[in-house]
């Protein structure tokens, strides 16, 4: 019994440290970036300061989600019993209210964010709601009804998920690029014509302040098809392979430590809710000009992450109880799948659209076609995921309730005289 006694210390004093170090990144990122953006000089904010200042807020809200681990993980070491988490199943009707409650929210926010001078400053708590909000409903819906374990284990999943996945998505990402960026200029520089073009390109890139200007200079490469087919390469191929893999870490993690698949979907779906929230808060904050758009998005990009995190999170649970390993590998070709099929319309329907502005006036039929398809494509993805969340749930739920059904005797019972 002692060796596990010390391992499940070990694994305390290892939570603990985690929560440690992700709330001081987190608080020290903001204050860099908040830093970055400040401009004492200027009595009004500019688009380029509202963005900082949403990225840095973001920065200071997610430090704040660390919080209840942090407790929950001193509260272990002391000696103390953390209770199980339990969720009231979710209704209907709450969700449509929410919903509405949400949209309200992101009209506001619009409408404070376009006022001139302080409105970008009266934009951040509406920022923030329209962030956090659907990712909390979210969660909601995946988890309603399901076991997460204790709540030390609920906030271990979603920390993770925000800060460590995310953080080794972002290096292994970042890293082949970096890769390929040397790949490309040691091909360069072999060749003289392409050099030139390289540096042509980073002097336009760097130099330049209008984005007509830079859009026209740079169009014989952004319509290049090869330029489409590297960039559905990395974001449709790539990046799902390894983010479908780290998100649900924490549901590797525990492994056989695990009660059921229904817990594993759980907990994976709060692995990619921890995900969805710390990605839509940079992209989001970097859409200042356009919040509500960016809000929007951001909420359907989040139903992606967490419907894949959970589905992933219930094969995992499911090989690692019950040796189902068949379905893992079935499931994560899956949630690859609709990750890539997600990331690879954005590319399509963007793509398609910078054709069309490059085009000017004359008409572009394959920017056209790009953007048709990359957003029919989005659409479906979006009805299926938002049926197969709730949907998955039910399943579950119905299959613990069944287990949980006292069995009924064969013997039958004399008649009564």
């Amino acid at each position: 019994m002692q060796p596990k006694l010390v391992s499940s210390r070990t694994r305390d004093i290892l939570l603990l440290i985690f929560s440690i170090a992700g709330l001081l990144g987190l608080v020290a990122r903001g204050v860099y970036v908040l830093i970055q953006g400040f401009n004492p000089v200027s009595l009004a904010f500019t688009q380029e300061q509202v963005s900082s200042l949403l990225d840095a807020v973001s920065m200071f809200f997610c430090a704040l989600l660390i919080l209840p681990l942090l407790f929950f993980c001193i509260r272990k070491l002391n000696g103390r019993e953390i209770p199980l988490a339990k969720f009231a199943q979710v209704k209907f009707w709450q969700v449509i209210v929410i919903a509405a409650g949400w949209i309200f929210i992101i009209i506001l926010g619009t409408v404070f964010n376009s006022l001139p001078n302080f409105g970008g400053l009266l934009a951040i708590p509406f920022f923030v709601l329209g962030i956090a909000i659907p990712v909390a409903v979210l969660v909601w819906i995946a988890t309603s009804g399901l076991p997460t374990g204790s709540w030390r284990r609920l906030w271990a999943a979603f920390a993770i998920g925000m800060t460590g996945s995310t953080l080794l998505a972002v290096l292994l990402e970042y890293g082949l690029v970096a890769i390929a960026a040397l790949l490309a200029g040691a091909v360069a520089a072999t060749n003289p014509q392409w050099l030139a073009i390289f540096n042509q390109i980073k002097n336009e890139v760097t130099r330049s302040g209008d984005v007509q200007a830079l859009l026209t200079t740079l169009s014989p490469y952004l319509t290049n098809p090869l330029v489409l087919l590297a960039a559905l390469a990395f974001a449709a191929v790539i990046a799902p392979i390894i983010e479908e893999s780290l998100k649900p870490a924490a549901v590797w993690l525990l492994g056989k430590r695990l009660h059921s698949p229904a817990e594993g979907f759980a907990l994976g779906a709060l692995c990619g809710a921890g995900f969805a929230l710390l990605e839509g808060s940079l992209a989001a904050s970097g859409m200042s000009q356009l919040l509500g758009i960016g809000l929007a998005a951001r909420s359907a990009s989040s139903l992606m992450h967490i419907t894949a995190s959970a589905l992933m999170g219930w094969a995992i649970a499911s090989a690692r109880l019950e040796k189902r390993y068949g379905r893992l590998a079935g499931t994560y070709l899956v949630s690859v799948g609709i990750h890539g099929l997600w990331n690879g319309s954005v590319v399509l329907a963007v793509f398609g659209s910078l054709r069309i502005t490059l085009q000017g006036g004359s008409p572009d039929i394959a920017g056209v076609l790009l953007v048709g398809i990359g957003i029919a494509t989005l659409v479906s993805m979006l009805i299926a995921i938002t049926i197969i969340l709730p949907v998955f749930n039910r399943r579950l739920r119905l299959g613990l309730m069944d287990k949980s059904a006292p069995v009924q005797s064969d013997i039958i019972a004399p008649l009564q005289a």
